[in-house]
């Protein structure tokens, strides 16, 4: 068997693809009944940064939620972003 990558984005409930002017994420699918659902993350909504990082493509802020769950974080701080308004969330990892 392959071993563990550690967490992903799909492990939280939510899949992303590149802005269409290079800034942050934006959430192309939301699962439902997940952790991103739970905390009111939707479709539309962009991902700005991870844990104060900023991200431009889900390859980056895959290796940070994953960084952060081998660092032993029980969350990981999403910042986003819905209109001109942005907030931080913070999902619980495993």
């Amino acid at each position: 068997a392959a071993p563990a990558e550690g967490a992903k984005l799909a492990d939280l409930g939510l899949t992303v693809g590149p802005a269409e002017d290079g800034s942050g994420l934006v959430v192309t699918g939301v699962e439902d009944g997940s952790k991103a659902a739970d905390n009111g993350i939707a479709v539309g909504d962009r991902i700005l940064s991870v844990n104060a990082a900023e991200v431009s493509d889900p390859k980056t802020a895959e290796k940070a939620v994953a960084e952060a769950e081998k660092s032993g974080r029980k969350a990981v701080l999403l910042q986003v972003g819905r209109g001109d308004q942005s907030r931080f969330v913070a999902l619980p990892l495993g």
